[in-house]
């Protein structure tokens, strides 16, 4: 069997549509994804999109000639055929990454004037939209009932991520497109479903927890909550009850994922001990907080002329209070640490019971905490993978491979 083949994409024709954003240069990276996944890509550059990349990046990492121009067609097609309609009769999956206000908008309402556009008039669903604008122009209504339009006709529209727009004055909001591995995976949902997952109910935790001190301070870490959150989305893309127990992150709900909201590590463990009764799975990738104040105050605190001492409580260990009566269920941890990683990760995971941990590094240039992607190593009793440096979509998917293989062992 050829390589291509056994990729999870291998053999899946796509088409990539890049329409005119300053999100355009991420959409190289996901051309890239693409092509190492398997799928045969052909690249579809708006004129606006030729303002912020150019076609050599995508036909080097492809092998296909970007399209740019109604006519002549430099890519895609041959003497006499109409490519604009032939694509999307031999395409598995058209692409819009980034989509922009403008290109959303000619898809909803049947404008073709330029190639992408009229190429969206034959797009049969679902077609995978990845927006990317301003935060005001995403909320607003001719937006948002073009977005529900595709939605009714059977069209895949990402929500865009929250984050520090490219004006700084814009600060933060929700626009930003999805990263390139997670449009990867939304694609593979798409053209691989992989309901492996499929009755099961997936706990997962993410995020920081916050811990009081007084009415406005608290003490908490750099976790932005963003590989749990990768993870609750690919659980229920692959079948189950996902559910995400989650402290202070600034993220979208991951669709068809169940959100309970939390703050405190106390918080967090009641919300996870209410759900892990009838779970199957807990996968508690949270940085929660390992102490908190005695004595926090509901009042600001006022500061003084000397040194302060803060003292500090242990909080709940999650994991060890609920691998007591584990039974069949699975346990999955994760271990962030600066130094002696591997060895630190294998000690908690036999001291807490679990049934594999996910490791990696929070120093130096292979920070973990808050990137996109990160390296990683899932280690059992027997075992330790090591991953190269992925994007969290992708090393989420990694990680509930591992999961999905354990739990059919557990059901034969």
């Amino acid at each position: 069997m050829s390589k291509q083949a056994q990729a999870p994409l291998g053999g899946k024709k796509t088409v990539l549509g890049v329409s005119g954003g300053i999100a355009a240069y991420k959409s190289i990276d996901l051309a890239r994804l693409l092509a190492l996944d398997g799928a045969e890509v052909q690249t579809v550059l708006t004129e606006s999109a030729a303002s912020f990349v150019q076609p050599l990046p995508f036909e080097v990492l492809t092998g296909v000639t970007p399209i740019q121009r109604m006519f002549p067609v430099e890519g895609g097609g041959s003497t006499g055929d109409m490519p604009h309609v032939s694509l999307t009769d031999h395409a598995d999956l058209i692409i819009i990454a980034p989509a922009t206000a403008n290109i959303i908008g000619k898809f909803a309402q049947g404008v073709g004037d330029d190639f992408l556009s009229t190429l969206l008039l034959s797009a049969r669903p679902p077609a995978l939209v990845a927006p990317a604008m301003n935060p005001r122009m995403w909320a607003s209504p001719a937006v948002q009932e073009n977005v529900s339009a595709l939605r009714e006709r059977g069209h895949v529209v990402m929500e865009p991520a929250a984050g520090r727009m490219a004006r700084a004055e814009e600060g933060v909001g929700r626009g930003r497109m999805p990263e390139p591995g997670e449009i990867l995976q939304a694609a593979r949902a798409i053209l691989v479903p992989n309901p492996d997952l499929s009755g099961m109910k997936v706990v997962v935790t993410a995020g920081p927890t916050r811990e009081r001190w007084d009415a406005v301070r608290y003490l908490s870490n750099r976790s932005s909550g963003k590989m749990g959150f990768a993870l609750a989305g690919e659980a229920a893309r692959r079948g189950a009850d996902a559910v995400l127990v989650s402290g202070p992150a600034v993220l979208a709900d991951p669709p068809g994922v169940r959100v309970v909201r939390v703050e405190s590590a106390a918080e967090m463990y009641e919300a996870v001990k209410r759900e892990w009764t009838d779970a199957n799975a807990l996968v508690m990738a949270a940085a929660v907080a390992d102490y908190r104040p005695v004595d926090p105050s509901a009042r600001k605190r006022k500061k003084g002329d000397g040194p302060l001492a803060v003292e500090l409580e242990r909080t709940t260990d999650i994991l060890a209070e609920l691998s007591g009566d584990k039974g069949g269920r699975i346990l999955v941890g994760f271990a962030a640490e600066t130094e002696e990683v591997l060895e630190r990760a294998k000690e908690k995971l036999i001291r807490k019971g679990m049934d594999f941990i996910v490791a990696n590094r929070v120093s130096g240039d292979e920070d973990a905490m808050g990137a996109d992607a990160s390296r990683a190593w899932i280690i059992d009793e027997s075992e330790t993978e090591a991953l190269p440096v992925l994007e969290k979509g992708v090393l989420a998917g990694r990680i509930l491979d591992r999961l999905a293989k354990m739990w059919q062992n557990i059901s034969t």
